[in-house]
């Protein structure tokens, strides 16, 4: 792997994933939470092997199963309890200062996330950071077959922003980031903010690996 330093050379777009870099989407509401309700928004009871996640993307995914209807009205529940969850989640630490500080630098800071773009939205608004994000490239009703590990949001974005592979990097905290990363031709960052997903990453190839958004900010001052 390449130096943060090296890494950043010449790169102009900063992207971010939301939940993990910016904010812990479910520190409040929790994930399980979420599963439960979406859950109870269906017609018929979740299998096991759903009904058991903790995670509610997989209630999503189900849905998609069921048919277009079914899965629209699912991502709407879905977004109106993101919409809870941020306005209770808690801030990654240094993730505001992070995105103040590149955008200031010079550097288009967008958002690339599954979660909902309402979602970002409302939290961008909630911490003032509105003003220093060039974009948001998120969940909506009609993408629902196009989430990371697929590089559609990422070329989405830098499509939107008129930059390219060579000027870009992307931070995210999973190894589905880094997929997408790979997916679409992006130097990628791994944000491992739990000890154990720096072991998880290797396996991954990311450009780097970091444990704190400091690391990134210390290397923006250089690069």
């Amino acid at each position: 792997m390449s130096t943060l330093t090296d890494l950043l050379t010449a790169r102009t777009c900063l992207l971010l994933d939301f939940d993990g870099p910016i904010c812990a989407v479910f520190s409040g509401l929790t994930s399980r939470d979420a599963v439960e309700h979406l859950g109870s928004q269906l017609d018929t009871p979740l299998p096991p092997v759903i009904s058991e996640t903790t995670d509610p993307f997989d209630v999503l995914e189900y849905a998609r199963g069921l048919g277009p209807a079914t899965a629209t009205r699912i991502e709407r529940a879905f977004t109106r309890i993101e919409l809870e969850a941020v306005a209770q989640s808690s801030q990654t630490p240094d993730g505001a200062e992070l995105i103040r500080y590149a955008s200031r630098r010079g550097y288009s800071v967008a958002v690339v996330s599954n979660n909902s773009a309402e979602s970002i939205s409302a939290y961008l608004d909630r911490y003032n950071l509105r003003d220093d994000i060039a974009g948001i490239f998120a969940r909506t009703p009609a993408n629902l077959d196009k989430f990371k590990p697929g590089p559609y949001l990422l070329d989405l974005a830098m499509q939107a922003l008129g930059t390219n592979v060579k000027q870009t990097v992307f931070v995210g905290d999973s190894t589905t980031d880094i997929q997408a990363a790979h997916a679409a031709q992006v130097t990628s960052i791994a944000f491992a903010n739990r000890p154990e997903k720096v072991d998880r990453f290797a396996d991954y190839g990311p450009g780097a690996v970091i444990t704190h958004l400091t690391d990134l900010m210390d290397a923006l001052v250089v690069g």
